[in-house]
C-alpha cells in the first residue's frame, strides 16, 4: 500500500513548508517510521532541504488529525489519478514549482509574517483562557460544558476555539454571549479546522462546519458507539475545500450554500429537512437519542443502497 502513497507523492510540490509537513504527518499516521525514508527522498526534490531538519520535523510528528487521504486528495488535485503507476509530466512538475514559488513572493511573505504573528497571538490568548462554561454553550444545549474562555476584558468574555492548518496553531475562532463570531487579524483560515478524534482503528472523518455542529455530532456518535474523527472546518466554502473522505453533515441554509457545498465534495451528505436548521437545531429539539438515530437510520439507508447495486 505504500507504493501507492509514494507514487501519489511524485504529484505534490515539497517546496511549500505548510503541504510538505503535512504530507510527513498523512504517512507517519498511515505507515509509522517505515514511511519515513519515502518522505526524505520526496522532501530531497526541494532546493531548501536540509537532512538534519527534515529528520527532526518527522521525529516532531505525532498523529495530529492529517490523514493518508489528506495525500492522496492533494494528490488528485494536481493530476494523479489512482491507476497504477505514473510519473508526473514535465509540465505538471514545473506548475506545480510555479505555484510554489508565487507563495514565497514579498506579498506572499508579508502575508506569512502577518500569519505567524496571529498563531503567536493565538497560542497567548490560549494561555490566558480558564476552562469554564460560557453563554454561547448554554445557548447551544451544552449547559454543563466547560470551553475555553478568554476575557480581554474585565466585562467581556469570549470562547476561543483553536484553529489548526497541518497540525499547527493557525489562529482561533472567537464567539461573543450572543454568538457573535470573529477571528484574529491575518491569520490562516484557508484549510483549517479543528478536529474532535475519538481515535482507534476504522475512525471515521465527518466534516461540519460550525463548533456547535461538531459538539451535536459527537454527542450523536458517542450514543451510536461509533469512532470518528469530526473535522469542524469554519465555513461552507472550507469544507468544500477540505472533506476528502468519509460523511459531510451540512447546514439547511435558505440559500442552499450548505448543500451546495457538500454536493461539491461528492462525499455522502445528511441535513435536516428543516430550512434554517443545522444539526445543532435539531439536536437541541430532539435531543441525543432521537436524533443519533435519524443518523443511523440515514447510516443503514446508505448501506442498503450500496447493497442494492452491488
Amino acid at each position: 500500500m505504500m507504493d501507492r502513497a509514494e507514487a501519489a507523492l511524485q504529484f505534490i510540490c515539497s517546496d511549500d513548508r505548510s503541504v510538505w509537513v503535512g504530507m510527513g504527518m498523512a504517512l507517519q499516521s498511515e505507515y509509522g517510521d517505515a514511511a519515513r525514508e519515502i518522505w526524505m527522498d520526496w522532501s530531497r526534490q526541494s532546493d531548501s532541504f536540509k537532512e538534519a531538519d527534515a529528520r527532526a520535523v518527522w521525529r516532531s510528528f505525532r498523529g495530529a488529525g492529517v490523514s493518508i487521504a489528506s495525500l492522496f486528495h492533494e494528490a488528485k488535485q494536481n493530476g494523479w489519478r489512482d491507476q497504477g503507476f505514473q510519473k508526473p509530466t514535465d509540465s505538471q512538475i514545473a506548475e506545480q514549482r510555479q505555484i510554489a514559488a508565487q507563495r514565497h513572493t514579498q506579498e506572499g511573505q508579508e502575508r506569512a509574517e502577518l500569519a505567524a504573528l496571529a498563531a503567536k497571538k493565538a497560542e497567548w490568548i490560549l494561555g490566558q483562557c480558564k476552562h469554564e462554561k460560557h453563554a454561547y454553550l448554554h445557548a447551544k444545549g451544552f449547559q454543563e460544558l466547560d470551553g475555553l474562555v478568554w476575557y480581554p476584558t474585565e466585562t467581556q468574555n469570549l470562547l476561543c476555539i483553536p484553529m489548526y492548518v497541518g497540525g499547527k496553531i493557525a489562529g482561533l475562532q472567537m464567539i461573543d454571549r450572543d454568538g457573535a463570531k470573529k477571528y484574529l487579524s491575518g491569520q490562516i483560515t484557508s484549510q483549517a479546522e479543528f478536529c474532535f478524534d475519538a481515535g482507534g482503528l476504522n475512525a471515521i472523518d465527518w466534516w461540519v462546519e460550525g463548533f456547535a455542529s461538531g459538539l451535536s455530532l459527537r454527542a450523536c456518535l458517542h450514543a451510536l458507539k461509533l469512532r470518528y474523527r469530526i473535522h469542524v472546518c469554519f465555513s461552507a466554502q472550507n469544507l468544500q475545500r477540505m472533506a476528502h473522505s468519509g460523511y459531510v453533515v451540512a447546514d439547511n441554509d435558505a440559500t442552499e450554500t450548505g448543500e451546495k457545498a457538500a454536493q461539491a465534495t461528492k462525499l455522502p451528505y445528511w441535513m435536516p429537512l428543516t430550512v434554517g436548521d443545522d444539526i445543532n437545531d435539531v439536536h437541541k429539539a430532539h435531543g441525543t437519542f432521537r436524533t443519533s438515530q435519524m443518523l443511523r437510520k440515514w447510516l443503514q439507508g446508505l448501506v442498503d443502497e450500496k447493497a442494492y447495486y452491488q
